[in-house]
C-alpha cells in the first residue's frame, strides 16, 4: 500500500466530518434491519420481490462504471450488494467518495440471482451506520505475529474465521456444561471473589484493598469452600462456573485468572462421583465438537466408554522404585537429588511427591482417559480418607495427552481430621512455601455445625483449550501479556528541517531566496500533507487561513560546495530525508536539461547551492552543528 497510515487516518477523519457538514451523521443510533445476512440467503426464495434491509462492515468494492458491487458481513455471514445509477443515481458517486472498507452500511432494496447465480441485494437505498477510521488489517500491516494477534483480538477476530469458531465453541462448552448440571438438579450459585482467607487450593493468591472497609482482602483461588459451605446450609447439589486467580507463572497451559467450574454433590460416593463424571464429559465434548474421538498435541484420545482406574502409589513405584506408604522424606530427597530434579528447602512429603510425579505423568496412556486414584494423604488436605488405607485419600485426576484436565474429591467432613491438616498445612507456610493453604476458621466453624458427606469435582478452562488443540492463551479473548516493549519506531520523535546555503558560491540575494524556496517545495512535496497539524485556522470573523507546517525550519550557511556534499552523504546514510539544489537547477526550468547536464557531470563537479536535511531532531541538529546560522 502506498499511502501511509497517516495519510489514511487523516482522509478518513476528513469523510466523517465532511458527512457530517452534509447533513449525514456517520454514526447514527438508530437502524432498520429486517433480516440477518444469514436470513436473506436461506431464504432467498420466498424473500424475492420483497424490500429488504440488510447491515453489514463493508468487506470489499469492486466499482464497474455505472455499477458497484459491495460485500457487506454482519455476524452471521456476508452477502453481495449492487449499487447502480440506475437505481441510487448520483449518490452512487457519493458512495465511492465517502465509503471506505471497514464501514458499517446499511443498504435496502430486493434480492435477485446474478448472472454468476450470485444471491445479491440490489440496492435501492443506503445509508453510513459507523465511519471507520483506521485500515483493517488485510488493507494495510495485517496480522502476522501471535504477539498483535493477542493483544488486538478484535482485529484477530474479525478477519480470521477460525478464531471466532474458538470462542463460538467455547460458549458451547460452558452452555453445554451448565444445561447438564442442571438436568442432573444442581443449582448454580455464585460465590464472593473477594475472601479473607483464601483456601481450596494450593496456590499463591492476589491481594488487593477494599477503600471501603479499609482492609485488604485475597482474589480467590478456588469455588471450593463457600460452595461446600452451601452444603451445611442444606442445599444438596451445588456448582459455579467462575473465574478464580492465581498469582503464578504463565506457560502455555496455564494463566493467571481464568474460568472454573467446581461442583458439590451432597450424599454421593466416591465411586457414583466418577461415573457422573464419565457422563459429564461425553455429554459436553459431543455437544461442543460433535465426536468423542478428539485429536489434540499429536494423539487421538477417545472419550467414550468407562474410564480405566490407575493407581498413584502403583505407577508411582513403578517409575522409581519408591513405595509411598512405606518410603520416608529423605528417601524422595534423595531421588529428586539422584535425578537432578529439584525443590526447594522447605518441600516435605507431599510436594515432594509430587514434582516427582509430573516427571512421570506424561507416561499415563496418552489415547484415553483415565481416573489417576490411590494418591497419598500429604497431598491433598480436603479429601475424604479412603476406609480400607488411612494413609490413602479419595481424590481421583483426569489425565488425557499427558496432563491433567480435572480433579474430584470424595470430600473431607471430619472437622477435627480437617483442623489437624490445615495446621500441618500452616507450619508449611511458617518454613516458606506461599502455596501451602490457610487454616480458615470460618470453615471449619461450618464443618463444626455438620456437612453431610459429599463429593465434589472441578475442571478449569485448560480441558477446552486441549480439546481444541490450541495453547490456552488462544483460547482466552484478552489473555494477559507483558507490557509491549517499545520499539524505535514506536518512540515518538520531534522531527525538524535545516536547509543549508552555499555562503561560498557567492550567489545572489534572489538565487539565495530561490534556493532556499525550491529546498522547501521540494522537501514538502516528498512528505505529503502530514506536515500539516491542521491544513487551516479560523479567525474570529470566520475566515479561513490556510496552515504552515507543524515543524521547525532553520536556515544555516555552509562554506562550500564539498562541506554540502559531505552533509549529504551523512544524511542519507542515516536514514534522513534530503533535497537538494544545484547550480544546474537555477540556470534552467527545464527538468530535461537538468538531468542531462548532471548526467555528464561527476558527483564531485556538481556545484551544491543548497541541502535540506529533515528528520529525527537529534540526528539533524547532530549532523549540521558545525554550520552557522544564516544571515
Amino acid at each position: 500500500m502506498t499511502e501511509r497510515l497517516e495519510d489514511i487516518l487523516k482522509f478518513r477523519k476528513e469523510k466523517a466530518m465532511r458527512l457530517a457538514e452534509e447533513g449525514v451523521n456517520p454514526y447514527p443510533s438508530v437502524t432498520k434491519r429486517t433480516h440477518t445476512n444469514q436470513e436473506a440467503l436461506e431464504g432467498f426464495d420466498s424473500l424475492q420481490g420483497h424490500e429488504i434491509s440488510l447491515v453489514g462492515r463493508i468487506r470489499s468494492v469492486r466499482e464497474m462504471g455505472k455499477v458497484c458491487f459491495v460485500h457487506i458481513e454482519d455476524g452471521t455471514t456476508r452477502i453481495q450488494v449492487l449499487l447502480k445509477s440506475d437505481n441510487v443515481g448520483e449518490k452512487l458517486k457519493w458512495f465511492l467518495k465517502n465509503f471506505d472498507i471497514g464501514d458499517f452500511f446499511q443498504a435496502s432494496g430486493k434480492l435477485f440471482l446474478t448472472k454468476t447465480s450470485e444471491k445479491t441485494l440490489e440496492v435501492s437505498e443506503f445509508t453510513m451506520l459507523a465511519k471507520s477510521i483506521r485500515p483493517l488489517p488485510s488493507d494495510y500491516y495485517g496480522l502476522a505475529d501471535e504477539e498483535t494477534r493477542l493483544r488486538k483480538r478484535y482485529l484477530d477476530l474479525l478477519q480470521n474465521p477460525d478464531s471466532r469458531e474458538i470462542f463460538v465453541k467455547k460458549a458451547k462448552f460452558w452452555n453445554s456444561m451448565r444445561d447438564f448440571l442442571q438436568n442432573e438438579g444442581f443449582m448454580h450459585i455464585e460465590m464472593p471473589v473477594l475472601e479473607s482467607t483464601p483456601g481450596g487450593a494450593e496456590a499463591r493468591p492476589f491481594i488487593t484493598h477494599h477503600n471501603a472497609l479499609g482492609r485488604d482482602f485475597y482474589l480467590r483461588i478456588s469455588l471450593e469452600l463457600p460452595l461446600k459451605k452451601m452444603l451445611v446450609g442444606g442445599y444438596e447439589k451445588v456448582f459455579e462456573i467462575g473465574r478464580i486467580f492465581r498469582n503464578e507463572g504463565i506457560s502455555t497451559e496455564h494463566l493467571q485468572d481464568y474460568t472454573q467450574m467446581e461442583f458439590y454433590w451432597a450424599y454421593c460416593d466416591f465411586e457414583g462421583l466418577m461415573r457422573m463424571i464419565e457422563k459429564m464429559y461425553q455429554y459436553v465434548i459431543q455437544e461442543t465438537f460433535g465426536t468423542l474421538s478428539i485429536t489434540a498435541r499429536g494423539m487421538t484420545v477417545d472419550w467414550s466408554g468407562s474410564w480405566e482406574r490407575v493407581s498413584y502409589v502403583k505407577i508411582f513405584q513403578e517409575h522409581t522404585g519408591l513405595n509411598l506408604l512405606t518410603c520416608s522424606d529423605e528417601d524422595l530427597k534423595d531421588y529428586c537429588t539422584t535425578n537432578h530434579i529439584p525443590f526447594e528447602s522447605f518441600a516435605e512429603r507431599g510436594r515432594l511427591m509430587d514434582i516427582i510425579f509430573k516427571k512421570i505423568r506424561k507416561t499415563l496412556p496418552g489415547d484415553r482417559p483415565v481416573f489417576l486414584v490411590d494418591q497419598p494423604l500429604e497431598l491433598e488436605p480436603l479429601a475424604k480418607r479412603d476406609p480400607n488405607n488411612p494413609k490413602i485419600v479419595q481424590r481421583m485426576q483426569i489425565i488425557a495427552y499427558g496432563t491433567e484436565l480435572g480433579k474430584g474429591f470424595g470430600e473431607l467432613n471430619d472437622p477435627l481430621d480437617q483442623r489437624s491438616r490445615f495446621d500441618a498445612q500452616m507450619k508449611l507456610r511458617e518454613k516458606g512455601d506461599e502455596e501451602a493453604q490457610m487454616i480458615d476458621e470460618d470453615y471449619l466453624e461450618a464443618m463444626e455445625y455438620g456437612m453431610p458427606p459429599c463429593a465434589g469435582f472441578g475442571l478449569s478452562e485448560r480441558l477446552f483449550a486441549f480439546l481444541a488443540d490450541k495453547s490456552i492463551r488462544e483460547t482466552v479473548v484478552f489473555p494477559l501479556m507483558q507490557e509491549k516493549q517499545k520499539s524505535a519506531k514506536d518512540v515518538k520523535v520531534t522531527p525538524m528541517a535545516v536547509a543549508v546555503v552555499n555562503k561560498g558560491a557567492s550567489l545572489l540575494p534572489w538565487q539565495e531566496m530561490n534556493t532556499i524556496a525550491h529546498l522547501s517545495a521540494a522537501f514538502a512535496a516528498r512528505e505529503g500533507k502530514h506536515l500539516f497539524y491542521e491544513d487551516t485556522a479560523m479567525s474570529k470573523d470566520g475566515q479561513s487561513i490556510n496552515m504552515n507546517i507543524s515543524h521547525a525550519i532553520i536556515i544555516k550557511a555552509a562554506e562550500s560546495a564539498e562541506s554540502l556534499r559531505s552533509l549529504v552523504a551523512a544524511a542519507k546514510k542515516a536514514g534522513l530525508q534530503v533535497s537538494e539544489f544545484t547550480q544546474d537547477m537555477i540556470e534552467s526550468s527545464d527538468d530535461k536539461k537538468v538531468i542531462a547536464a548532471m548526467k555528464a557531470k561527476k558527483h564531485s563537479e556538481i556545484e551544491f547551492y543548497g541541502v535540506l536535511v529533515f528528520g529525527n531532531k537529534k540526528q539533524v541538529e547532530s549532523l549540521t552543528k558545525d554550520f552557522q546560522l544564516y544571515t
